[in-house]
């Protein structure tokens, strides 16, 4: 019997002394892993982030016949948009995504007469009575 005893204290102490290893919770294919689900809500949360609206910018032209525009870097590049402005109408004009656009008053076979560069700061076009200025503001 003492012989058995040195070898059941070893056994106890072998069983007792290493603690269980930690079960994994079993995985359901159906259910995405925590990682997985962050990463989609992150991303979910990245697309229904608010898209940074520019200014708004409007034209007015006290010009007393209608004015052909073009919103683009040149007129004829075929990048921008052609715009009318009849006398004393207020029109809204396009920015480009960084808020900025250049506007140029052009004739009527599209040559550009005049033009103002607009910054993300201007709210404001106007064109004279006199048809031969073109000018932008952060004010009305």
């Amino acid at each position: 019997m003492r012989a058995l005893l040195p070898a059941l204290g070893a056994l106890l102490f072998a069983c007792g002394s290493a603690p269980p290893p930690a079960a994994s919770p079993p995985t359901d294919p159906a259910t995405p892993a925590t990682s997985t689900s962050a990463t989609a809500s992150t991303a979910a949360a990245a697309d229904d982030a608010p898209v940074p609206r520019s200014r708004p910018l409007d034209l007015t032209s006290a010009c007393p016949h209608d004015v052909h525009l073009y919103f683009g870097d040149q007129p004829g590049d075929g990048k921008g948009q052609a715009g009318v402005v009849a006398t004393g109408a207020t029109i809204p004009v396009p920015r480009g995504a960084d808020g900025t656009t250049v506007v140029w008053v052009v004739d009527d076979t599209g040559f550009g007469l005049g033009s103002v560069h607009i910054t993300k700061h201007m709210r404001h076009i106007r064109i004279d009575a006199a048809c031969m200025k073109i000018d932008a503001d952060s004010t009305r």
